[in-house]
């Protein structure tokens, strides 16, 4: 039974896809209770692996009874099992939710041409082919499942309607060169190494001859998962898509959907392709890329006066602070990367959600519109000032110690990337607190509006302002998550994988070595900085 849990880990939501429509459309009830039970199926699934793999034997499964290399298989380890637990935690709060919800002029009177069941279903098709990336140990494989969750991704956006359906447009063409570009780079690898196994092709890969046929396959992987990942400066299709989505796949996409990619470009990078040349000059790239999009994402998000635009914005820059650890390669920059991470998927996914159930029900999408808030929704008050906080980086919260380890682990690097990370870090929190401070403020100081709902609306009886109760639940809960993070920071990181990248082969990466060096002739190689 042990060795069939990455398969069902995959085939339980893969299987619901299908099922849930089916039942929706035969009985006309049953389709929500379904789906629930097939999410909190998965999350149990999820949940055995990431205890089972913290003995350090990874589980793997092979489809169709034909082991690797030859054949496709399926692993979790401790990193793959951390990110399936947090992609499928997250699908469960987004499970409840209406999935056809339109967020503040969207849709602009339109209703989704969607029925309820056929959504349930494509969100269980997304979750399977998340996980399947996660999972997966075959090149081929993760852009059959990366192209899964894509098509599914696009069309929950679109069920929006209006201006959704167009982001959901613009987000298909970019989709759609990410996974060409992609495919290109891995048939490059496959004419050089005649393998698709991630853990045959360093081996081919060794005795392969280093050319340009190596660095362009390296590099349109790297240029096609960026994109998939929303990292500057491909991120153009990132903004529209988390202002105009339904509020449910908005929080559930914002949360998990990207950092999924940015795995990928872990694993590939980090485990696979880093002993080349290729792949230590492109995570060198990637560092630069990462501060600039800490920067460009930070700034920007304080032009905004649309609260979704503005927390958009504000991924980027979060990307960009993942993409620095990534590239940083040490084991306590990658446990720093995997901390904040879980730390911001908490955060980003209560932010979302409270702000799709506000722009959405009540019309309230602009900073100014939130101005009284603490006085007629005080427990979404709350809620949102712990996810602020863990977005800046403030204790007591997740987000504080994760920013805590990412400092450190850049700080420990040296040389002048290592400044330029450490000093891009410090700025990334001095922007957010700018402008999400902006957002506190009115919600906490200032009163509302003259006219405004908030103003109006009757504070008792039947019409008094309240929230759908599982946008209510979802935003409380993650809130918690958040909080619990930071009040129980060392536990969390004692159960963080230890994955350092190896020692890249031939030029390889200043940083990492300056990083490596610093460390063993220190003595402190900061496994277990929150003890």
């Amino acid at each position: 039974m042990r060795e069939s849990l990455p398969g069902l880990l995959v085939a339980v939501p893969l299987a619901g896809a299908a099922l849930v429509p089916l039942i929706g459309a035969l009985f006309r009830r049953g389709a929500r209770e379904t789906a629930l039970v097939l999410h909190a199926g998965v999350f149990a699934i999820a949940l055995a692996l990431f205890a089972l793999v913290q003995d350090g034997a990874p589980i793997a499964y092979a489809m169709g009874g034909w082991p690797g290399p030859w054949g496709i298989e399926l692993r979790l380890d401790g990193l793959s099992a951390l990110m399936a637990l947090l992609t499928a935690g997250m699908a469960c709060f987004a499970a409840p939710l209406d999935l056809s919800g339109r967020r503040s002029g969207a849709a602009g009177g339109r209703t989704s041409p969607f029925g309820d069941s056929l959504l349930r279903g494509v969100l269980l098709l997304l979750l399977a082919g998340l996980l399947g990336i996660v999972a997966t140990r075959d090149l081929f494989n993760l852009f059959v499942f990366m192209e899964i969750s894509s098509l599914a991704a696009y069309t929950l956006i679109a069920a929006g309607g209006g201006k959704a359906t167009i982001a959901a447009f613009r987000y298909l063409l970019a989709g759609t060169a990410a996974g060409s570009l992609y495919l290109f780079g891995v048939g490059f690898l496959y004419a050089l190494t005649g393998t698709l196994n991630m853990d045959d092709l360093p081996v081919q890969l060794a005795a392969a001859a280093p050319g340009a046929a190596l660095a362009t396959g390296v590099t349109l992987i790297a240029i096609g998962l960026s994109i998939k990942a929303a990292l500057f400066p491909l991120h153009g299709w990132l903004p529209d898509v988390y202002v105009f989505a339904p509020t449910a796949t908005t929080g559930f996409i914002a949360a998990v959907m990207a950092k999924v990619s940015a795995y990928a470009l872990l694993r590939l990078l980090g485990e696979t392709l880093f002993g080349v040349e290729a792949g230590a000059f492109v995570l060198d790239v990637l560092l630069w890329l990462g501060i600039g999009g800490v920067l460009v994402g930070g700034a920007l998000a304080i032009a905004q006066t649309d609260v979704a635009r503005m927390l958009a914005w504000s991924s980027i820059s979060a990307m960009g602070t993942i993409l620095i650890a990534v590239a940083v390669g040490s084991e306590l920059a990658v446990t720093a990367a995997l901390f904040h991470v879980v730390a911001h998927a908490l955060a980003k996914g209560c932010f979302f959600f409270a702000a799709g159930a506000l722009a959405g029900g009540l019309g309230l999408s602009r900073v100014q519109s939130w101005a009284g808030l603490a006085s007629r929704l005080p427990g979404t008050a709350v809620a949102v000032t712990v996810a602020a906080f863990s977005l800046i980086g403030l204790p007591p919260v997740a987000g504080f110690f994760s920013k805590y380890l990412l400092l450190a682990a850049t700080w420990n690097a040296g040389g002048a990337a290592g400044a330029a990370a450490f000093a891009a870090l410090i700025a990334s929190s001095l922007l957010a607190a700018v402008y999400l401070f902006r957002v506190l403020e009115a919600v906490w100081f200032r009163s509302p509006a003259q006219g405004s709902l908030l103003a109006e609306a009757p504070r008792t009886g039947p019409e008094r302002l309240r929230l759908p109760r599982p946008l209510v639940f979802a935003v409380g809960a993650l809130a918690a998550l958040t909080l619990a993070g930071g009040l129980f920071a060392a536990a969390v990181e004692r159960r963080l994988p230890r994955w350092p990248l190896p020692e890249p082969v031939g030029a390889a990466s200043d940083l990492s070595r300056l990083d490596s060096a610093r460390q063993e002739g220190a003595g402190t190689p900061g496994r277990r900085v929150l003890r």
